[in-house]
């Protein structure tokens, strides 16, 4: 049986010319381009990406305490 343990990549800043949707514990936080973003949103670390219409990356708080 696979684990459904969650895992942390890479920041959401680290793309490029990128149309972003950002949902942090489920919520929609962000929604726009990756260079537009404020810097906290793009330090934040994503633990699963989606390729849709936009480039959805999920993030979770307990990966993200500064």
């Amino acid at each position: 049986m696979v684990s459904e343990e969650k895992r942390v990549y890479s920041s959401v800043g680290s793309g490029r010319l990128l149309d972003i949707k950002v949902m942090l514990d489920g919520k929609e936080i962000y929604t726009g381009m990756v260079e537009d973003a404020p810097e906290s949103i793009r330090k934040l670390k994503y633990s699963k990406v989606e390729f849709e219409d936009k480039i959805t990356y999920y993030v979770y708080s307990e990966f993200n305490l500064d």
